[in-house]
């Protein structure tokens, strides 16, 4: 019998909870990653992913990846869209989020990370896919931007951890209630 895999997020966002400026950049967080990386730490990061074993994103999300140079070795892509045929490298399966959640299962996946944008973290939300959210709260406001999650109904978390990490940066640690 196959298990269900463990959904996971892991993001960062500003104290006004954008997790990208009005341009849809993230520009902002490299001062962040600076910091991190003259400290000699990852914030966690390298222990996080390398537990990860596929990645679901937006599309809007999967293309700005791209265009950096994708970063997740040969880690497949679920890709969240509305666009019919949607393909590319590194894409597994394309599609809604059931789409989405029935081809990591068929393909065997243990843990996944529900990588964003907003409105890929609200579709994972509404369809209880995730199981923990790993939050970095970054000490900017930002002032507008794209929301950590889009608009929709209330849920409820349960505090696990929190922790202060080099240059300000909050994160906290949070399960969902069921």
């Amino acid at each position: 019998m196959k298990t269900r895999p463990t959904y996971v997020g892991y993001i960062a966002m500003s104290l006004d909870s954008f997790i990208a400026d009005a341009e849809g950049s993230v520009a902002w967080l490299d001062p962040f990653n600076e910091v991190a990386s003259s400290n000699g730490t990852d914030n966690g990061y390298g222990d996080f992913i390398e537990q990860i074993d596929a990645l679901i994103v937006g599309r809007s999300t999967y293309e700005q990846v791209m265009g950096w140079g994708w970063p997740y070795d040969n880690r497949p892509c679920y890709v969240l869209t509305r666009k019919p045929g949607f393909s590319g490298e590194h894409v597994s399966s394309a599609g809604d989020i059931d789409e989405l959640r029935n081809a990591i299962e068929a393909d065997g996946h243990k843990r996944v990370w529900v990588m964003g944008g907003g409105e890929t973290q609200r579709a994972a939300l509404d369809a209880s896919m995730f199981d923990s959210l790993r939050v970095f709260v970054m000490p900017v406001v930002l002032g507008g931007g794209l929301p950590c999650f889009a608009p929709g109904p209330q849920a409820n978390l349960s505090l696990i951890e929190s922790a202060q990490r080099p240059g300000g940066i909050l994160q906290i640690d949070y399960e969902f209630k069921d």
